[in-house]
C-alpha cells in the first residue's frame, strides 16, 4: 500500500470545493463587521468630553474672564500675584461707567476704558495662567462678607453652578443683545462637580445642567449620558430630598425637575435625529407637568410636537395657534409661531420650530418671562433683600464681560505691543493635533459633534 493509500487519501477523487455560506449568513457577517466599526455612544461621548475639554483650555475668549474672576477672588489677599494690584484699582473703576453711554464720546470714553482693562489682563496673562482663582476666596465670600452661605455645603463647585445658571439665564433674558456666554458657561460647569455634602436636589440639578450645556453646544452624546444620569438619580431620590420653594413643595419640585428633564432630553434626542426616542421623552415630560397641573409654553409646544409626530396636522396647529398667543414671547417669536401654524395646516411639512435650538429658545425665554425674570427668580431662592445684594456685583461682573467682550484678543494683543498671530497659530496646531490624536489620526477632521447618530 502506497503512502497516500496509508493517509486514507483515494487517488481517484475529485477534491471537494469549500462549502457555500448562504447569502444571509454571509450580509449578517458583514453587518456584524460593519457595526464593529462604528462607534458606540460611550465612544462618541468620551470623543466629545476630550473635545469639551481642549475647548476650554484653548479658548482665548475665556482669557479675560478668568482674569476678571481671579483678580476679584484675589484682591487683598497675601498669596496674591502682585499684578493683582494694579488690576484691581483698574476693575474697580469700571463700577462707575454708564450702563448706556448718552454720547458718542461717552460711549468712545467706555470703550477705551474696557480696552485698557483687557490690554492689562493681556499683559499679566502670563502669570494669572499660573493661578487658579479657586486658591483663593470664594466670591460669595468676597461679595457678602461675615454673611452666611446662602446653601449647606456651598464651596467652589456650587459658586461655579450657580454662575453656569446665571449666565445662561441672563443670556435667555436677552439673546440678542448680548455676546453669547457658551464658553463661560462650559467653563463653570466643568469645575462644578458635585459633592457628597451638597443637597441631593442640588446634585442632581448640576448634572442635569451639565447635559443643558453640553446639549446647547452641540455635544449631544455627552449630554445623553449626563441627562440620562441626571433622570435616574431624580427617579431614584425620595420627594424629601429636594427643596420647598416658595410655590412650590417638595414633590412639586421633584416633578418640575423631571420635566425639565425629559423635555432637555428629548431636545437632545432630536439633535441626535433620534425623533421616536424624543417623542418618549416629551410624552413623560408632559405626563409631569399634567401631574402638577400645570399648563404653559412648554405642554403648548409639546402637545404641538407629539401631534405632528403622529400626523395630526390640524390638531399640531391648534397647538401652535396657543403657543403663538403667548403674552412670554417677543414678537418676532409669535409671528414665526403663527406663520407654522399656518403651514402645518397646508402640508404638514418638517418645520424649523421644531428643531431643537429654536425650540429650546423659544421656550427658554417664554418660561423666563413667565417666572418674572432673573431677578425674580433670585429673590425667591434668597429672598429680596439677599437677592438685591448678591445680584447687584453679578450684574456689574456681567457687565464688565460683556464689555472685555466687544473686543477681541487680537484687539488686546496689538494694544499691548505683541503679535498674537504666533501664539494663536501655535495654540491651533496644538489643538488640531490633539484633535488628530483623539479621533484616530487619518484623514477624518470631523468631530465628535458633527459625526453623524
Amino acid at each position: 500500500m502506497n503512502n497516500d493509500a496509508k493517509d486514507g487519501v483515494c487517488q481517484g477523487a475529485k477534491p471537494r470545493s469549500a462549502p457555500r455560506l448562504p447569502g444571509g449568513v454571509i450580509a449578517m457577517m458583514l453587518l456584524a463587521v460593519l457595526s464593529g466599526c462604528r462607534k458606540s455612544d460611550a465612544e462618541r461621548a468620551a470623543l466629545e468630553r476630550n473635545e469639551i475639554e481642549a475647548r476650554i483650555r484653548d479658548a482665548y475668549s475665556l482669557v479675560p474672564y478668568r482674569a476678571l474672576k481671579l483678580t476679584m477672588r484675589a484682591e487683598g489677599q497675601p498669596n496674591a500675584p502682585a499684578e493683582v494690584v494694579a488690576l484691581g484699582q483698574m476693575l474697580s473703576a469700571t463700577r462707575a461707567l454708564p450702563t448706556k453711554p448718552a454720547s458718542e464720546e461717552e460711549a468712545l470714553r467706555v470703550a477705551k476704558s474696557y480696552l485698557d482693562l483687557g490690554v492689562a489682563f493681556y499683559k499679566a496673562k502670563k502669570t494669572l495662567e499660573q493661578r487658579d482663582e479657586d486658591e483663593f476666596p470664594l466670591l460669595w465670600s468676597r461679595m457678602q462678607p461675615g454673611q452666611p452661605f446662602p446653601l449647606p455645603g456651598y464651596d467652589a463647585g456650587q459658586e461655579h453652578a450657580f454662575l453656569s445658571a446665571l449666565w445662561f439665564v441672563l443670556d435667555t433674558a436677552d439673546s440678542g443683545n448680548r455676546v453669547p456666554a457658551t464658553d463661560l458657561v462650559l467653563y463653570e460647569l466643568s469645575r462644578a462637580t458635585p459633592q457628597p455634602a451638597w443637597p441631593p436636589g442640588l446634585r442632581v440639578s448640576v448634572r442635569g445642567s451639565r447635559g443643558m450645556a453640553f446639549c446647547g453646544a452641540g455635544y449631544h452624546y455627552a449630554a445623553e449620558e449626563e441627562l440620562s444620569a441626571f433622570l435616574a438619580e431624580a427617579e431614584a431620590l425620595p420627594a424629601s430630598d429636594f427643596p420647598a420653594l416658595r410655590d412650590a413643595s417638595p414633590e412639586q419640585t421633584r416633578e418640575s425637575l423631571l420635566a425639565a428633564g425629559y423635555f432637555l432630553r428629548a431636545w437632545n434626542r432630536m439633535g441626535l435625529k433620534r425623533e421616536r426616542a424624543a417623542e418618549d421623552d416629551l410624552e413623560r415630560g408632559l405626563g409631569s407637568l399634567e401631574k402638577l397641573g400645570i399648563e404653559n409654553e412648554l405642554t403648548w409646544w409639546g402637545w404641538a410636537f407629539i401631534h405632528f409626530r403622529r400626523e395630526r396636522y390640524d390638531e399640531s396647529a391648534r397647538y401652535l395657534d396657543t403657543l403663538a398667543r403667548s403674552p412670554y414671547l417677543g414678537e418676532t417669536e409669535r409671528r414665526d409661531l403663527q406663520a407654522s401654524a399656518d403651514a402645518m395646516r397646508e402640508h404638514g411639512e418638517r418645520l424649523p420650530i421644531f428643531l431643537q435650538a429654536r425650540a429650546a429658545a423659544i421656550l427658554g425665554q417664554a418660561l423666563l418671562a413667565r417666572a418674572g425674570g432673573a431677578e425674580k427668580i433670585l429673590v425667591s431662592l434668597l429672598g429680596a433683600e439677599r437677592a438685591g445684594q448678591v445680584l447687584a456685583p453679578l450684574l456689574w461682573m456681567d457687565r464688565v464681560r460683556q464689555g472685555l467682550a466687544q473686543r477681541s484678543m487680537d484687539d488686546f494683543s496689538r494694544a499691548a505691543g505683541d503679535s498674537f498671530d504666533g501664539v494663536r497659530a501655535a495654540g491651533g496646531k496644538g489643538l488640531s493635533a490633539l484633535k488628530e490624536k483623539l479621533l484616530g489620526g487619518g484623514g477624518d477632521t470631523k468631530t465628535a459633534a458633527e459625526s453623524p447618530p
